[in-house]
């Protein structure tokens, strides 16, 4: 028993580190993405489809969300915090159901084809609008298949957070059970001993 002990704690700090940077990851992407959302909203701004509209209004909620739990398993992996990390994992699991679904959704929208009619009333508007903003707005291909290796990547990351945190949830709980029993052990030796 003793032998092991010291291999399981080595592992505690590894699977803490994988927790922080997954969160600080998942962080970046969601500033990323909540920037990406707002610099399209506002150079969009009445060009913007009312279908794209609700898209991107959702895609700013759940990054936003996304960003605010980012801060919980930060601060869990610095304090080595159970609870934190268990409530991060919670919302990150959420965020990503939550953001699956928006994500499906803002996909669809993207991937439809509007049709001749509506293409060329998006050309039409879109044309006094700046590069990245007009790839949107037309939904040139190159800008379908950037959003989707985007959103996949960040689901992938959203998956190694949650089977991250929980793992690291259950070792602090273990050491925790660990450390309850050895004092345990210490305090029987003790009355047995002296008494």
């Amino acid at each position: 028993m003793y032998a092991s002990y010291p291999a399981e704690r080595s592992s505690i700090p590894q699977l803490r580190h994988q927790v922080l940077y997954v969160a600080v990851a998942e962080f970046l992407f969601s500033i990323i993405f909540l920037v990406i959302g707002f610099l399209l909203l506002y150079t969009l701004g009445e060009n913007i489809l009312d279908a794209d509209a609700v898209a991107l209004n959702l895609h700013i909620f759940a990054y936003f969300f996304l960003g605010l739990s980012t801060t919980l398993g930060i601060s869990g992996a610095l304090y080595s915090s159970r609870a934190l990390i268990a409530m991060f994992c919670s919302m990150v699991m959420a965020q990503l159901v939550f953001g699956l679904g928006s994500g499906i959704y803002c996909l669809t929208i993207l991937f439809n084809d509007p049709g001749s009619i509506m293409s060329r009333v998006l050309h039409t508007k879109c044309l006094n609008l700046d590069h990245f903003s007009r790839a949107f707005c037309e939904r040139t291909p190159m800008m379908k298949y950037l959003t989707l290796a985007l959103f996949l990547q960040m689901w992938l990351i959203e998956i190694v957070g949650i089977y991250y945190a929980q793992g690291y949830v259950q070792e602090l709980l273990d050491e925790e059970t660990d450390g309850v029993k050895e004092i345990d052990y210490e305090y029987e030796y003790d009355y047995a001993y002296y008494g």
